[in-house]
């Protein structure tokens, strides 16, 4: 009887870490959605400018520093002005950036740095 309660208080353990694993999935999935989206605090710290990578032809720009973040416009062939950076929670960095589209409307918020040829601002916000 000790035998088996001892396989029993060992693999007790073992199957609660294993359901805490299947739970695990579904709240990572949660992160990469909108309620992930943040609205951190900026200000105008750097005074360059960049552009869409070579390579590109379009790039989101975004609400917050986040894929789910709704998108609040594309940069094209514009040159941005930038304003500073954050890490975001996945550990990546974003800048703020403001520019005037081709057609004339002014857009303001947040791009993935590798999407920017000087990888964005240098400038901690």
């Amino acid at each position: 009887m000790g035998r088996r309660s001892g396989l029993a208080a060992a693999v007790l353990p073992l199957a609660l870490v294993t359901a805490g694993l299947a739970g695990a999935p579904a709240a990572v999935a949660g992160e990469s959605g909108a309620d992930a989206c943040t609205h951190p605090a900026w200000s105008n710290e750097d005074p360059g400018t960049d552009e869409l990578r070579g390579a590109e032809t379009e790039a989101p720009v975004r609400s917050g520093p986040n894929e789910g973040c709704s998108t609040v416009g594309y940069l094209h062939y514009e040159t941005v002005y930038l304003d500073c950076f954050v890490v975001n929670s996945a550990g990546n960095t974003w800048s703020h950036i403001q520019f005037t589209s081709s057609i004339g409307k002014k857009v303001s918020g947040w791009i993935y740095d590798p999407h920017l040829a000087g990888n964005g601002s240098g400038y901690y916000c």
